[in-house]
């Protein structure tokens, strides 16, 4: 299987792995980002994918499916309340760089989550 191929199973294996978001509702939307970000996450850590790649195909599934891109624009607007120990590596830095597209201040990865 070359790169090509395990990058659209990846992607595959991503849009599988988005549940509902519901109707305005802040809570599924970043329990929906949450969940993709740990499928992500389990990719790079078995080795499917880079954390480059895994990145680039979050950024494909935010232009492609518009449930995560609501669900990763609320996750990236609210990082700073979010436990920081639930929010996969790779999902912390796609919320971060998303902050900066918004013209916010990115969050220290050692900064305390509020709880």
């Amino acid at each position: 299987m070359d790169e090509a191929d395990k990058s659209l199973a990846a992607y595959e294996s991503l849009k599988k792995s988005m549940p509902s978001i519901g109707f305005l509702n802040r809570k599924k939307r970043i329990i929906a980002f949450l969940k993709v970000a740990k499928k992500a996450q389990e990719l790079i850590d078995n080795k499917d994918v880079s954390e480059d790649n895994a990145l680039y195909l979050l950024s494909i599934m935010t232009k492609k499916n518009a449930d995560f891109q609501k669900s990763a624009m609320m996750a990236a607007m609210h990082l700073a309340t979010v436990n920081r120990k639930i929010v996969p590596a790779v999902g912390f830095r796609y919320a971060n760089e998303m902050r900066a597209n918004l013209q916010l201040l990115p969050i220290d990865d050692i900064t305390p989550a509020l709880d």
